[in-house]
């Protein structure tokens, strides 16, 4: 039997892998704020600033990963506590994919950066990016007060994101036959808003993540996904 002592220490250390977690999430988070308004406002300058501290999650991302691994490594976790470690660790890595995902916008933010596209495009995609942005920080919330509720709550709020993105995409299909003078501009939006759209299905892992950590298992139902993008021509499938 472990001594109390033993028990306390691991639950620090569990704490401490959640706090890593939490500034890890921030972190990216912030990233994808800056690598969005770098894209919808022309600022080349924020773009590069995203692109270059792209770094600094790489190295949050293997702080958390030695953490974990130290905790197994030195507490031989049994299985409850074995399955939170592990989760957190795929958190860690659902948060690595989200700083990349927001470097590939600021990429092509400094592409475009002097073209100017529709207002009410550049609106949309800034309610896309406002969606998955509140979707992560909840995602991450749940997984901070191990709220299973609040977690299935957070996990069906992508279907706004879905529905959303796939409007988007039929409008930037459609602008590539209207306006070819800015294909090049439209295909890079497309790619963006696929990048927030996927933003959004990573904060759904985490919010599943933290389902698994509060319950000791995964949720029974499918996630029902409302993205349509494949089947669309561009043009109004009614």
């Amino acid at each position: 039997m472990s001594s109390p002592h033993t028990v306390k220490a691991f639950d620090q250390e569990l704490k401490a892998l959640t706090r890593n977690v939490t500034a890890m999430g921030e972190f990216a988070g912030g990233q994808f704020s800056s690598a969005v308004r770098a894209l919808l406002h022309g600022d080349w300058s924020l773009a590069q600033q995203v692109i270059d501290h792209d770094r600094r999650l790489d190295a949050l991302r293997t702080e958390l990963s030695t953490a974990a691994a130290t905790v197994i490594a030195r507490r031989q976790p049994l299985a409850t506590d074995l399955q939170e470690v592990l989760a957190t660790f795929r958190i860690a890595e659902d948060l690595e994919r989200i700083g990349d995902l927001a470097k590939n916008i600021a990429k092509r933010a400094t592409a475009v950066a002097t073209s100017h596209f529709p207002e009410d495009m550049v609106e949309r995609l800034d309610r896309l990016a406002t969606l998955a942005s509140d979707h992560l920080k909840g995602a991450l919330d749940t997984f901070i007060s191990r709220d299973a509720e609040q977690a299935l709550i957070v996990r069906q709020q992508d279907e706004k994101i879905d529905a959303l993105y796939t409007d988007i995409f039929r409008d930037l299909v459609g602008q590539l036959s209207i306006d070819p003078t800015q294909t090049i501009g439209f295909v890079h939006l497309l790619f963006c808003a696929k990048n927030i759209e996927r933003i959004g299905d990573h904060a759904t892992h985490i919010a599943e993540a933290a389902y698994l950590i509060a319950t000791g298992h995964r949720p029974e139902s499918e996630r029902q996904r409302l993205d349509d993008s494949s089947t669309l021509t561009g043009s109004d499938p009614s």
